[in-house]
């Protein structure tokens, strides 16, 4: 049982990251919006202290500092992945507090005919429903210390769409606006972005197995408010989107009865 609850959780561990990474080639052309050069006539304003005040973002200096001025709103945070990977369909919907010393999650996963799972991070625990080998309908808690609660701790975080900020500052090389072009009808632009996978480090390759290219882009929106609202991707043969919705919004996370819950076997 041991085993097997190891190599199930640590399974969980590529659709995370690949969402985070968003590592992938899209070849989804531009709706018919502005051009790099188009959108140049169009610069983000630039206060005297050098906030961005205005889209679409030129560069990546503009686009940081942009989405570090929508988290301040971030509080919490809605999202939902809709993943294909070797024929398997695998989704992911959840909610976040982003709190950086306390954050808490809820997230459900379908993978499809592997397993239906839940989990959740509250005061910095783990709770897992739906491992197998488990009791039906208990939830088992992880020792965040273990190095198995150290992955699903990194893989539950990347339901807070502000991680990606940090991939963002650490890797990307270039900015591209593609134009306006609504998410969910409201609007919100589009940007291309290439990503330097070495200023990423070792984690994306050793946990997913596969060698990487030295550069990766992939599409992104940041709506008016500043908020990440999608990122899509598609790599070698893995195609997935990721929506970011309800910024702000309540949301009701809380650790089960103790009674439902159960020492995860480690």
């Amino acid at each position: 049982m041991t085993l097997t609850f190891r190599r199930t959780a640590a399974a969980l561990i590529l659709p995370a990251v690949l969402a985070t990474a968003a590592c992938g080639k899209q070849a989804e052309p531009a709706p018919g919006g502005t051009t790099a050069a188009g959108a140049t006539a169009s610069a983000a304003a630039t206060s005297d202290a050098g906030a961005t005040t205005a889209q679409p973002y030129q560069d990546k200096a503009a686009l940081i500092a942009g989405l570090k001025s929508g988290a301040t709103s971030a509080t919490t945070a809605h999202v939902v992945m809709d993943m294909t990977a070797a024929g398997e369909k695998i989704s992911m919907q959840g909610d976040t507090k982003i709190d950086a010393t306390n954050p808490a999650m809820q997230v459900s996963m379908d993978m499809g005919s592997q397993m239906k799972l839940d989990m959740l991070l509250v005061d910095k625990k783990i709770y897992l429903k739906g491992m197998p080998g488990l009791p039906a309908g208990k939830w088992a808690v992880v020792d965040s210390s273990s190095d198995v609660g150290k992955q699903m701790e990194s893989s539950l975080a990347q339901a807070d769409p502000t991680k990606m900020y940090d991939q963002f500052e650490k890797a990307v090389t270039d900015v591209k606006p593609m134009g306006e072009d609504p998410v969910d009808g409201d609007k919100a632009y589009k940007y291309e972005l290439t990503l330097d996978t070495k200023a990423m480090g070792d984690s994306l390759a050793s946990s997913s197995g596969v060698k990487v290219p030295d550069t990766i882009t992939y599409l992104a929106w940041v709506d008016e408010a500043n908020h990440l609202r999608k990122v899509t991707f598609d790599i070698m043969g893995s195609k997935a989107t990721m929506t970011m919705s309800k910024y702000g919004e309540p949301v009701d996370i809380t650790a089960p009865p103790a009674a439902q819950t159960v020492k995860a076997p480690m």
